[in-house]
């Protein structure tokens, strides 16, 4: 396996520009996650690293070498796609033998390769089908499979799932996490969907308009979010305007003292206040509180969401499903402060 570098890599077609001078390492045997909106970039960076894109500008080096000119079948990488790309008249076998074949690799050898990976993935019962007769999990896992039995330095997956249902999503979600951790390969992941994102990578990136908006461990992504940008898209926490003063955060509907952590000294500064549904919780002396009336509840089973409103912004609370709450009728929530950020209004920076 090898670490992947990006330095100050670009992409435009045309006037529009796609990325925008963006330097990243993955390290050796790391799951790196791409995540972001549609249209923010992270499935071009993934085909620069294939090869199926040409940079604009900067470098990308796999390993020991530097692949700006070199060939996507020179890459030593392997791609899994989202439409799983099999070739429908080939049996299982065949598709997973199909790129080693291309490569001349003894037959032997290859029929070695191919039985690892289908004991791996579970797949030995159904080498002799063809795709037409496999649920669309059992075709991703050929397609896993394709990749495995190549070897290569960097795995590269652009949104396998996204053709899954939502359980199939899960235990697929599962069974890449443990490949991964079989394996101990390099892999760099492109996702839309937060829970993939926090569920997998050792860490997670987030791309906004073609620049890297946060760069870390899912923990520290989801509790400390660089931005306004990230604390929206990861979790959608809940953001409340106001300014800080005497210590205090003052917003249209009232005053929290702020904890010793969230204190500043700059005064009537335009900020917002970061909080996580999960930190609206039942009153507490200890903590400061609101009012609040419901306008929605959705009870989920083992939790009930709460949708208000609070200085004009639209707030979710993730409470209990034996809290005793109900729309139009009012509610006093505490709130956990000592968990909330702290963004600049103007520079939308946590503080």
């Amino acid at each position: 396996m090898a670490q992947v570098i990006l330095e100050h890599v670009s992409k435009s077609f045309g006037e529009t520009s796609v990325i925008q001078d963006l330097s990243l390492t993955v390290k050796d045997h790391e799951f790196v996650v791409l995540v972001g909106p549609s249209g923010c970039g992270k499935s071009t960076v993934l085909r620069m690293i294939a090869g199926l894109e040409a940079l604009s500008d900067g470098d990308i080096q796999i390993g020991d070498r530097v692949v700006n000119d070199v060939a996507p079948k020179d890459r030593d990488i392997a791609m899994v796609f989202q439409n799983y790309a099999l070739y429908p008249h080939m049996s299982v076998f065949d598709n997973m033998a199909f790129g080693l074949k291309m490569r001349k690799i003894p037959k032997k050898e290859i029929q070695k390769r191919v039985e690892a990976a289908a004991k791996i993935l579970d797949l030995e019962h159904l080498l002799h089908r063809k795709p037409k007769q496999l649920s669309g999990g059992q075709r991703q896992r050929v397609a896993l499979g394709r990749a495995i039995v190549r070897d290569p330095q960097v795995f590269l997956m652009d949104e396998p799932l996204s053709n899954l249902d939502a359980k199939l999503r899960v235990s697929m979600r599962r069974e890449i996490a443990q490949l991964h951790q079989r394996l101990n390969a390099t892999t760099v992941y492109v996702t839309h969907d937060q829970v993939e994102a926090m569920t997998m990578g050792d860490r997670i990136v987030i791309l906004h308009q073609g620049v890297i908006q946060q760069m870390d461990t899912p923990t520290k992504v989801y509790e400390q979010p660089a931005n306004l940008f990230v604390a929206g898209f990861i979790g959608q926490m809940n953001l409340i305007k106001g300014t800080l003063q005497n210590e205090r955060f003052v917003f249209e509907d009232g005053t929290f003292v702020l904890p010793e952590t969230l204190r500043r000294e700059a005064e009537n500064r335009p900020v917002v206040l970061g909080i996580r549904p999960e930190h609206f919780t039942l009153p507490d002396e200890n903590q400061a509180s609101i009012n609040i009336m419901p306008e929605q509840i959705e009870i989920l089973g083992s939790e009930k969401l709460a949708h208000f409103q609070l200085a004009g912004a639209p707030l979710t609370a993730r409470l209990s499903p034996d809290v005793d709450i109900h729309v139009g009728q009012k509610i006093t929530l505490g709130v956990a402060l000592t968990h909330a950020s702290l963004f600049d209004a103007q520079t939308e920076k946590r503080l």
